[in-house]
């Protein structure tokens, strides 16, 4: 009795986090495109970039060895709103990574037509440092960037969404996208 008792409460506890985890990592790529132009936030006062359009924020992660952990992406679209007209002309994605091993030198974005963006850096922090399995140093490092997109790099991307390739020149790094139901409904 005391044994089935405390697995229904270890069950009823497990379905619990389950249910919030879920809760948590809502994906709003599976979002229909008028719940996604819903989200998108107005602020009247504009941030230190000037901006005040928000289009919801995307992440992506990818497990890493070292610190047993996982390289993150955070990425949204953003844009300066004209207060009379409520149009935006040019867009901004503000990018933020975390990532483990070599410091990466972000130097521009490759789009699918192959041209490209200049990535303006904004903060670079080295957030750890230690030895892993007592062999190797590594650190874990935070970028924040972002790149300048035109109204026409969305519009030309409206059927099958924006794919960027962030990359030093040297070395390819992470390929991102904006599904195209992000900016369907952009004023």
């Amino acid at each position: 009795m005391k044994n089935s008792a405390i697995r229904n409460v270890c069950n009823a506890a497990f379905l619990a986090v389950i249910i919030q985890v879920i809760g948590c990592v809502e994906n709003v790529r599976e979002e229909s495109p008028d719940t996604i132009a819903g989200s998108v936030k107005h602020d009247s006062r504009p941030d230190k970039q000037n901006l005040t359009w928000f289009a919801p924020e995307l992440h992506l992660s990818h497990y890493r060895t070292l610190f047993y952990g996982y390289d993150t992406i955070d990425y949204r679209l953003a844009a300066s709103e004209h207060p009379e007209t409520k149009m935006n002309d040019g867009f901004r994605l503000l990018i933020d990574t975390s990532y483990g091993g070599n410091v990466r030198h972000y130097a521009f974005a490759r789009l699918a037509d192959e041209s490209t963006r200049v990535i303006h850096h904004y903060q670079h922090d080295t957030e750890q440092c230690k030895i892993f399995n007592s062999l190797i140093s590594s650190c874990l490092y935070r970028d924040r960037f972002s790149l300048n997109l035109s109204r026409s790099d969305l519009e030309n991307a409206r059927v099958a969404g924006l794919q960027l390739l962030l990359t030093s020149g040297a070395q390819d790094y992470e390929r991102i996208d904006l599904p195209y139901e992000l900016y369907t409904r952009i004023s």
